[in-house]
């Protein structure tokens, strides 16, 4: 309460919404004496127990389904929203659109983009190792930390992920480029006309696959994805994804999307891709978390 009170003097101003993120920190988010408070879960918890923040916002947001499952035992009113999506990666896909560029032609050469921390422990490795070796004719581009140095949000630094990083530094189809800004990544995912994702969805409570922002972006180009079992995909064709949390058919899964590529997609797929990516810009977000915060308020009144 005393770091609330302190924040708020700093501010010089009384905040008219409080707006947390981070779980285990504030506790009472009616400390701020806003008019409205708002708790935004992200991410899953480790804990079992839900973090005093949700018990004392107004509304809760959840950015999957799963997470939204667990807001709910609060018994607090839950809005389920996905990812925003930044907007440049917005620009490029409104573009497309607009061009009429995303038509679907067929292509002989296949490149596999990835974008992400290599040592977080969500990784499907092993299953990862197997698809770049059976799949020698295709060329795997990988985006995101690797190095110590470069883990800005935590990663494994073992033995495992240590050899993961090894295979995929020897692969002679691998291409590790590391962390690189944002407009030089929008830049490079160019070059894929396919992108993967491959959890262990069981591995860890914080883990359980049922969305990601990387999606998002993957989206974004137009290109098809290859995931894991994502659940709050599970009613769209915007993936292509396993039906089930275990990981086995995986590799013929994505055996079969590169005969999809080879043979050229339906221009109407490519469409659903682009426009989705669109619908869930951050501004578009924006309006719709004020949407609820106002249906909420008039249902208090």
């Amino acid at each position: 309460r005393l770091q609330i009170n302190l924040l708020v003097k700093k501010l010089a101003v009384q905040p008219d919404v409080v707006w947390c993120f981070h779980a285990f920190l504030f506790q009472n988010l009616q400390w701020f004496k806003a008019a409205t408070t708002i708790y935004f879960a992200a991410d899953l918890f480790e804990t079992e127990h839900l973090p005093q923040e949700i018990y004392s916002a107004d509304l809760l947001f959840a950015v999957s389904d799963t997470i939204k499952e667990r807001l709910q035992k609060s018994g607090k009113p839950v809005v389920q929203i996905h990812h925003g999506l930044q907007n440049s990666f917005v620009q490029i896909a409104e573009g497309l659109l607009q061009k009429n560029t995303y038509a679907a032609t067929t292509a002989t050469s296949i490149t596999a983009g990835y974008t992400g921390n290599l040592r977080m422990q969500a990784l499907d490795r092993k299953m990862m190792m197997q698809i770049i070796t059976a799949h020698t004719e295709i060329k795997f581009l990988f985006w995101g930390a690797y190095k110590q140095g470069d883990l800005n949000l935590g990663g494994e630094l073992t033995e495992e992920a240590d050899a993961f990083i090894s295979f995929l530094q020897t692969a002679p189809n691998v291409e590790l480029r590391g962390v690189v800004n944002g407009n030089q990544l929008q830049e490079q995912m160019r070059a894929c006309n396919l992108f993967w994702v491959c959890w262990k969805t069981e591995v860890h409570k914080l883990w359980d696959g049922s969305n990601s922002h990387k999606l998002l972006e993957y989206l974004s180009t137009g290109s098809p994805v290859v995931a894991h079992y994502v659940s709050t995909y599970k009613n769209t064709d915007l993936l292509y994804m396993l039906p089930v949390k275990n990981n086995a058919a995986y590799p013929n899964l994505f055996k079969s999307v590169v005969q999809t590529i080879v043979a050229g997609e339906p221009i109407e797929k490519i469409q659903r891709r682009l426009a989705f990516a669109t619908s869930n810009s951050y501004t578009k977000q924006l309006h719709r978390i004020e949407t609820a915060i106002n249906a909420f308020q008039q249902h208090q009144l």
